[in-house]
């Protein structure tokens, strides 16, 4: 596939204060959904087999109605901490990179404040890049330590199945995608640098492939009566969907890489969005990264958005895979309208 954009060049991450990933932690759903649930609630036509055959999905998580996004957050957030052994009140800054939140405003990042119960009106703002944002976020973060703060909290991932449980209308090609989740990033000042290369760019040529209809298009198309497929991502071609994070995958890799002057063999571990196993293996494959230096959460996760990355990289920390002083290039690929990455010494 050809792209007829011109990429921004990546700059130096010049930073003369340096961070480092202190800690993280996932808020995940109690409730396990497998796809022969989804089968027979929804009553689409599917085989389990066929599903883990297509796409590689075996299970995903989802909200139940005794659990909330916010409870969600506070959990991931509550792990952060503690790991840290620091308090809410020694954050400097919240950043949340949602895909729905329970209000357009105020922030949901607000509300994880009021869950913690917290007292301090500690700076918190969410934004909106789709599997992409937390790379949005984590850049934010690392300048703004660069900039003064000494802690600053990245927090990425919802509930996606919310809308698909409410409305029970879900679309038969993307219902088996999505799972609920949340992960949360704790980054800390350091006297060594960490963080060696940070590339992000959107490209407006993709504004359209995947979309929430939900904003000021459905007040100019004049709808007057709320269709629960405004709340829906909507995918017209999921092909292209693959094909742009392929091809961006492969723009980001070589960028950092120039920028930090390494190789791929410099590389410990490869961590990215896998809104598939399809698409994740589909990088790999492009990039001529062997699975032993990856992972996938995908199979037991599903489509997270905004916490497929991190996710994968937790679940790496957490399994003992990945130790400190390992070099990593992580990505984040959002809908192909917008991708970033890093390299990090962890």
């Amino acid at each position: 596939m050809e792209i007829d954009i011109q990429f921004p060049d990546i700059k130096p991450l010049n930073v003369k204060r340096q961070s480092k990933i202190i800690s993280m932690g996932v808020g995940l759903p109690k409730r396990v959904v497998t796809n022969q649930e989804i089968i027979e609630k929804y009553n689409i036509i599917a085989t389990d087999r066929a599903v883990k055959f297509s796409i590689g999905i075996s299970e995903r998580r989802w909200i139940s109605s005794d659990e909330s996004l916010e409870g969600l957050m506070a959990e991931a957030v509550r792990q952060c901490l503690s790991k840290a052994e620091i308090g809410i009140e020694q954050v400097d800054r919240v950043i949340y990179t949602k895909l729905l939140g329970d209000y357009q405003i105020p922030a949901l990042s607000v509300a994880l404040l009021k869950e913690l119960g917290t007292t301090v009106g500690i700076p918190a703002f969410d934004i909106a890049s789709a599997c992409s944002g937390f790379m949005h976020a984590m850049d934010l973060a690392v300048r703004s330590i660069a900039s003064g703060d000494e802690y600053v909290l990245v927090i990425g991932g919802g509930t996606s199945s919310a809308g698909i449980q409410k409305w029970n209308k879900p679309n038969p090609k993307t219902i088996f995608l999505y799972g609920d989740g949340i992960t949360a990033m704790l980054l800390g000042r350091s006297d060594t640098k960490h963080f060696i290369s940070s590339y992000i760019f959107t490209n407006p040529i993709f504004y359209n492939i995947a979309y929430i209809p939900y904003g000021t298009s459905t007040l100019r198309d004049g709808m007057k009566e709320i269709d629960y497929n405004m709340f829906d991502m909507r995918i017209d071609n999921g092909n292209l969907i693959m094909e742009s994070s392929v091809e961006h995958a492969k723009v980001v890799c070589e960028k950092l890489l120039m920028d930090a002057g390494l190789t791929l063999d410099d590389i410990d571990f490869f961590v990215t969005s896998d809104q598939s196993t399809v698409i994740w293996e589909a990088q790999l494959k492009a990039l001529n990264i062997p699975k032993e230096k990856s992972i996938s959460c995908f199979h037991k996760y599903g489509n997270t958005v905004a916490s497929m990355s991190p996710l994968n990289l937790y679940e790496l920390i957490e399994t003992g895979r990945l130790k400190r002083g390992n070099i990593v290039m992580m990505h984040g690929h959002g809908a192909g309208a917008s991708s970033g990455g890093f390299i990090f010494k962890y």
